[in-house]
C-alpha cells in the first residue's frame, strides 16, 4: 500500500494546491507587504466562520491484520488491503482569529471496502468489511491567501467492521472499533459562503478481538488511508448562538 498510495496522495495535494491557486484571484494588497484581512460578511462574521455542512467523496485504503490470541492454535498470522470509493457528510464550526482558523469537523463515510483475511492452517477463512465510519476531529490552520486554508487535524474515530467466514463462530460477527485520525488539507472559499477543500487523513484503529470456531479468539487490526475531496456551505450562525439566544 505504501508506494501505491504514497504516489496518490502526493498528487492529490499537489493538484489541490495548483487548483486554489488557479481558482482563487490574488487580492490588490497581496504585494504590498500587508497582513491579510478577514474577508466581510453581511452581519459581522467572516466567510470562514460559522457553523458548515457538506458532502464528501474519494478514496479509501483499508488495511487488516490478523494475530491470533490464546489458546494457541493453528490460526497464521497474516494481513491484507483493499481500497475503494468512499462518500459521506460532514459538518462543523469554524471561528477565525486574524490569519488563524479554528474549528470542529464531523465527517460520516459509508463505503465497500472489504478484503480476505487468510487462511488458517486448518483451512478456515474469513473476511472483514468495514461498513461505516466516522470522525469527530478539531480543526486548526492558518490562511496563507485570504481565500486559502492549509489546516491539520486530530480527533477520534470510529467503525463498524463485519468479519464473516468459516473461521468465525456462528458464521460472522461485527463490532465498533474506535481509533486516533489525523491528517490536513487545503480549503478554499468559492465567493460568498461557499467552500471546497481536499484532504488525507490517516486512522489507526485499536485491535478488536472476534470468537473463532473451536473457542478461543483472534484480534483484527484496522488502519485506513483516505484521499477525499469536499464541497459545502458555511452559514453566518453557530449553534453557539443559542447559549446567546440569537
Amino acid at each position: 500500500m505504501g508506494g501505491k498510495f504514497s504516489t496518490i496522495s502526493s498528487a492529490a495535494f499537489a493538484a489541490a494546491g495548483l487548483l486554489a491557486v488557479g481558482l482563487c484571484p490574488i487580492p490588490a494588497s497581496a504585494g504590498g507587504g500587508d497582513s491579510y484581512q478577514e474577508a466581510p460578511a453581511p452581519t459581522g462574521r467572516t466567510i470562514w466562520e460559522g457553523f458548515h455542512v457538506g458532502v464528501h467523496g474519494g478514496y479509501a485504503d483499508s488495511d487488516f491484520g490478523i494475530g491470533q490470541t490464546v489458546p494457541a492454535s493453528p490460526l497464521v498470522t497474516t494481513s491484507d488491503s483493499d481500497d475503494g470509493f468512499t462518500g459521506g457528510f460532514l459538518y462543523g464550526s469554524s471561528w477565525q482569529f486574524g490569519n488563524y482558523v479554528v474549528g470542529t469537523d464531523s465527517v460520516y463515510s459509508f463505503g465497500d471496502t472489504e478484503t480476505g483475511l487468510n487462511i488458517a492452517a486448518n483451512g478456515l477463512s474469513a473476511t472483514a468489511e468495514v461498513e461505516w465510519s466516522s470522525e469527530t476531529r478539531a480543526r486548526a490552520g492558518v490562511l496563507v491567501r485570504p481565500d486559502i486554508l492549509v489546516y491539520g487535524t486530530l480527533g477520534v474515530a470510529f467503525a463498524s467492521v463485519d468479519v464473516s467466514g468459516t473461521l468465525i463462530a456462528g458464521g460472522s460477527d461485527d463490532d465498533t472499533v474506535v481509533g486516533v485520525t489525523y491528517g490536513g488539507g487545503i480549503e478554499t472559499t468559492m465567493g460568498s459562503r461557499w467552500f471546497a477543500r481536499i484532504e488525507y487523513v490517516h486512522t489507526d484503529y485499536d485491535d478488536e478481538s472476534f470468537r473463532k470456531v473451536g473457542g478461543g479468539s483472534f484480534d483484527v487490526d484496522l488502519d485506513t488511508d483516505v484521499v477525499r475531496g469536499a464541497i459545502g456551505y458555511r452559514f453566518d450562525w453557530s449553534p453557539f448562538d443559542l447559549l446567546n439566544g440569537n
